[in-house]
């Protein structure tokens, strides 16, 4: 499912009535009337019902005057409530309400001393239509539009937002102090990205997407997407009936140190437990033994005084490099100078696919100099699942910089790096192969230690099952997501800890 910006969309809807004569009309009833198929599906038939349409002066406004004549056509007592002078309509918008008074449709000019009415109105409503403003409107709300979104948001009736809830910018989720926060959101052609981004996502709720008509071949050149399970299930690759535990691959994990030893057990589980054929996990001698006996091929590996990789280790970690199919490097490794040796001497001398964590990408930090050394086709075989601090280590910028411009900086550091980098958060969102791709599952209850150990191992399990390090990110990250999704359902949010997750994969990669 494609991602557009709002500029996007309005090109895509001027391309479709412009060179394929697709009538604006035509496309603003398909609009209305997929809204209202999806809001009686979830609101049930509102037969007497009273709902309140909320619009604006642009073609948004006209997409919830169509929504208004099908409701009023299904017996709903519904008032179109206008926030403009009939004069500042758009021709769309006053064409719809035409037809809508000739219907007797009840229509109210909205002033601001009417506002205590309105006020009254929605508490005492079933549904509020938000139809204020659209795809392209710009910055805060300002004057009657910011009172009537505060009254909506005080009054607690339930609200329908068409294409985008008002005072969300459609292509960057920017909020000006705040927006209407809906129920549900209708959104239509196309997922306008504003919705997927924090903090505009915090006032979407659920999202539905509705085909109006737009041909989809007009959006072929934007390559973003969104990661749902459908296309999880399309990606993954099949299990032969003969396959054995060579036909699955076998990783290599090169992970902790004494301080951190939890997170190398995590990600080695975790590639087991999404499919991987066999795993050896390289670690430091001191914490080996601390691993219960099982199915992982635990290897102690010659340690540094702090407990951790370094020069000491390489003979032993060459010599584990052979017949492998991927190898995973950082989960809980520590920082310093040692470390980064073994880091760079790894991925020099390793041509296969690498997942890079937590301490191998803060070993990335300012190595401009050696990462020239390595071929780019062999970086282009690296997957990088950095958290936004880490992020900010990478690109030498801040946090908020980061998560305000999470596509633009993920596509950045991609082209520069050659690698596939994850870049993880609400939402996560991955860049490489072309494409960049917003993920759809997941819950704040990922918000606990441990979890990124497990998203590492998964990816680093897919790509030893013969995937490309593009679809092993964005398949893995969907796969975390969807298993922190199924065991919220069961446990709740609040309490959920990494291992919750790892046992549900089977389940949702099965």
């Amino acid at each position: 499912m494609r991602i557009v910006t709002g500029d996007e969309m309005r090109k895509l809807d001027e391309r479709a009535i412009r060179e394929l004569e697709l009538p604006s009309l035509v496309l603003m009833e398909n609009a209305g009337t997929a809204s209202v198929r999806r809001i009686l599906e979830q609101f049930g038939s509102l037969a007497q019902a009273k709902v309140h349409v909320l619009v604006g002066a642009g073609n948004n406004g006209g997409d919830g005057l169509v929504v208004a004549r099908h409701l009023l056509n299904r017996g709903v007592r519904v008032r179109a409530v206008m926030l403009a002078a009939e004069s500042k309509l758009s021709p769309d918008c006053r064409h719809n309400l035409e037809i809508f008074r000739k219907l007797d449709g009840d229509v109210e000019w909205l002033t601001e001393q009417s506002l205590p009415k309105l006020r009254f109105a929605l508490g005492m409503s079933q549904l509020i239509i938000d139809a204020m403003l659209g795809t392209g409107a710009e910055g805060g709300l300002r004057g009657l539009y910011a009172k009537v979104r505060d009254v909506v948001n005080e009054v607690h009736t339930p609200v329908v937002a068409l294409d985008v809830p008002t005072g969300v910018q459609a292509s960057t989720g920017a909020v000006e102090g705040s927006a209407v926060r809906a129920q549900c959101t209708v959104t239509f052609g196309f997922v306008k990205q504003g919705l997927l981004l924090y903090p505009g996502a915090e006032y979407v709720g659920e999202l539905f997407v509705e085909d109006i008509g737009i041909p989809h071949a007009l959006a072929r050149h934007i390559e973003r997407y969104v990661m749902d399970r459908e296309t999880m299930e399309k990606l993954l690759p099949k299990r032969p009936g003969w396959g054995h535990k060579g036909t699955f691959g076998h990783g290599l994990v090169v992970a902790g140190s004494r301080e951190m030893a939890g997170s190398a057990y995590l990600t080695a589980r975790a590639m087991l437990r999404s499919g991987a054929g066999l795993v050896t996990l390289a670690v430091p001698e001191s914490i080996a033994g601390w691993y219960p006996p099982g199915e992982l091929l635990v290897v102690p590996i010659p340690e540094t005084e702090q407990g951790t990789f370094g020069e000491v280790s390489l003979q032993k970690l060459r010599g584990l490099l052979e017949r492998k199919q991927v190898l995973v490097l950082g989960p809980g490794m520590s920082r310093g100078e040692d470390v980064t040796v073994v880091v760079k001497t790894l991925l020099e001398r390793w041509q296969g696919p690498v997942v890079l964590d937590a301490d191998a990408i803060n070993c990335l930090q300012r190595q401009e100099s050696w990462l020239e050394t390595i071929p780019l086709e062999q970086r282009s075989q690296w997957v990088l699942t950095p958290h936004p601090g880490e992020m900010a280590r990478l690109t030498g910028t801040d946090i908020p910089t980061i998560n305000h411009q999470r596509p633009q900086v993920v596509r950045e550091s991609q082209r520069k790096l050659g690698s596939v980098i994850l870049l993880k958060g609400a939402p996560t969102v991955t860049a490489g192969a072309g494409r960049v791709v917003f993920n759809s599952s997941g819950n704040p209850g990922m918000g606990s230690a441990g979890m990124g150990d497990v998203l590492t191992g998964v990816i680093g399990s897919l790509l030893a099952q013969g995937m490309t390090p593009m679809d092993a990110a964005v398949v893995g990250a969907y796969a975390h997501g969807l298993a922190a999704d199924q065991a919220a359902g069961v446990l709740g949010e609040r309490g959920l800890v990494a291992n919750d997750v790892l046992e549900r994969l089977p389940y949702v990669l099965a």
